[in-house]
């Protein structure tokens, strides 16, 4: 994500907050998400699978970067 946007700081745990806000919105708007996000959020994207209830799977990409995709399980 930070090769997409420039932050005006370089504090890791902002670009963190910023992909999992990202993905956050996507699952709320869309109910799907496929993205690449830091390895060090592979705990959060845990987290919101489980909060929005759906099915996710992830591919290490390399330059700790994961790839991941979340689906909403239907009821």
């Amino acid at each position: 994500m930070a090769s997409n946007v420039r932050f005006d700081t370089d504090d890791p745990e902002f670009q963190r907050g910023f992909e999992i806000g990202v993905l956050w919105e996507r699952l709320r708007s869309d109910g799907s998400c496929h993205m690449a996000v830091s390895a060090a959020n592979a705990e959060m994207v845990i987290r919101v699978a489980q909060a929005f209830g759906c099915q996710f799977s992830g591919t290490e990409l390399g330059e700790d970067q994961i790839s991941v995709e979340l689906q909403r399980v239907s009821d």
